[in-house]
């Protein structure tokens, strides 16, 4: 049977969901983004996140982060819709864009907490007034976090607009994992998929470009990643994005129509391998490419899974 544990974590409240028996769960905290903190698969840790609170409060490579209402990149924060300019501050002072909307740190409600002898599930939601002058639209983020025996991860999203007319928005989680070792010893196998291509300021330039270094698992070595990926559909319902080590590894689901884009990143610490599932190209608040527009009184809904193996 799942348990729900709660302690103080800094000024914030961590809630832990385990199965003692098998060691397996996930923390999170509400109060900060709804941050998962720790997922571990049979006792052991799969995440590379904040493991203390002055970390979560620094929110250093947005580790599991929630990307809303855009994920990635805005260039230089400026937007337009409905005919009416808005400007993100700039936060990514190495381009001069915006980056990864603004609900990371904010207060999550916790909706409900659901255990079961082989499942457990939390439930946290954030509701938008319209106050942010950058996004001065209502609506509420349903985030949801289950764990499934023997290993499985999912985590689901539901945005309702609130607001008067339609909203854009895109949104992509930035989770970054390590199995063992340092990030250059796993083995990485991405779906068929097409790279972006981005220029100086890391802004999609139009194009993409095949990608073809990791159809097959392949050791990730000296390669470095920074890049976001259009999965390419070939009629399948969702993508899989395959991390390994030598004894175990973790298979990213994603459906392909409402999550067709993700980014890769192999941070230069070499800690662990970022692999974000994303429903949107990199600025699409400008581009378009992935952008959903929900009209008043709608929602829309989506999840995606973690898969765990052992070898």
């Amino acid at each position: 049977m799942f348990e729900l544990n709660k302690s103080d974590f800094g000024v914030y409240e961590l809630y832990q969901l385990i199965h003692p028996q098998t060691g397996s769960g996930f923390d999170i905290v509400p109060g900060c983004g709804a941050n998962v903190i720790s997922i571990k698969m049979a006792g052991k840790e799969i995440l590379d996140a904040h493991r203390t609170p002055e970390d979560l409060a620094a929110g250093s490579w947005s580790k599991s982060a929630v990307l809303f209402p855009f994920p990635n990149r805005l260039k230089s924060g400026h937007y337009q819709w409905n005919g009416i300019e808005y400007v993100f501050p700039i936060n990514n002072a190495a381009t001069q864009n915006a980056i990864h909307g603004f609900v990371q740190k904010t207060n999550f409600e916790l909706v409900q907490t659901q255990l079961e002898s082989d499942a457990a599930t939390i439930t946290c939601r954030y509701t938008h007034d319209g106050s942010n002058p950058s996004y001065p639209f209502s609506f509420e983020l349903e985030l949801r976090f289950a764990f499934h025996l023997p290993g499985t991860f999912t985590m689901g999203f539901t945005v309702r607009n609130t607001h008067h007319h339609a909203i854009p928005f895109g949104l992509g989680w930035h989770p970054y994992f390590n199995l063992g070792g340092t990030a250059q010893e796993h083995k990485l196998k991405l779906p068929p998929s097409s790279m972006v291509e981005i220029d100086s300021v890391m802004i999609p330039t139009g194009a993409r470009t095949p990608y073809v270094a990791f159809n097959a698992l392949t050791t990730i070595d000296a390669t470095f990643l920074d890049n976001c990926f259009e999965a390419v559909n070939n009629q399948v319902e969702s993508y899989t994005l395959q991390l390994e080590s030598s004894s175990d590894g973790i298979l990213l689901k994603a459906p392909v129509d409402q999550f067709p884009f993700f980014q890769v990143f192999t941070p230069p610490h070499h800690q662990s391998v970022a692999l974000e599932p994303m429903t949107c190209n990199v600025d699409a608040l400008n581009n378009g490419e992935g952008l959903i527009r929900l009209e008043s009184g709608k929602e829309w809904s989506s999840e995606f899974s973690i898969e765990y193996y052992s070898n």
